[in-house]
């Protein structure tokens, strides 16, 4: 293998892509999680407050400030259980995280595709079939993303995240890639040295 075929790239860049999302859901997964307990917790707690404060003073008589501090804190608990009612943080997130698992899904699909081509367990033709498989996956499941936006932050954020794992842990495609101009700069560099002592 000379050069990395075009179907072998265009199944890395599916790869690339696939990760790129799952890191952008998963970023939102979380950042829709920790909305979800920062609304929910405090209404929690102030609802078991109220309650248990109010139930047990039942037949006192209070003074004004208390009942006042009373219904603050129940307009708040009310107003913290209607934006997380409204946002419904809950079945974001787990969207988020749900749509991050098929994006994975997709990649280590395309990571296993390029082992078997470069093991040449898999010819190109079967390859070209996979891919375009994986890519009516890949647009079914952006179909149901779309009702989970991801930030342009949290995408941002997502590239950064990708970069550095790619520099850290180059794909199968890169590591080929960098053999073969290693083996290219020995071939030269040894018929150098030959033309060298012939003349």
């Amino acid at each position: 293998m000379s050069k990395i075929p075009n179907t072998v790239a265009v199944l890395d860049k599916l790869r690339w892509n696939a990760h790129l999302c799952k890191h952008s859901h998963f970023r939102a997964s979380m950042k829709g999680r920790n909305l979800h307990v920062l609304c929910g917790v405090p209404v929690v707690v102030v609802n078991l407050f109220l309650g248990s404060l109010f139930f047990s003073l039942i037949n006192a008589e209070l003074p004004d400030w208390t009942k006042w501090s009373g219904a603050a804190l129940a307009l708040l608990a009310a107003l913290l259980g209607g934006v997380q009612t409204f946002f419904n943080f809950k079945k974001n997130y787990e969207g988020h995280r749900q749509v991050g698992n098929e994006y994975l899904a997709i990649a280590r699909e395309c990571e296993r595709l390029i082992a078997l081509y470069f093991d040449r367990i898999l010819d190109l033709e079967h390859l070209s079939n996979k891919i375009s498989e994986l890519n009516t996956r890949y647009s079914e499941i952006n179909q149901r993303a779309e009702e989970f936006i991801v930030s342009h932050k949290v995408y941002r954020q997502a590239i950064q995240v990708q970069n550095q794992k790619a520099n850290r842990e180059p794909s199968l495609v890169e590591r080929m890639r960098n053999s073969q101009a290693t083996a290219s700069l020995e071939n030269q560099r040894t018929r150098g040295t030959i033309e060298k002592t012939t003349t």
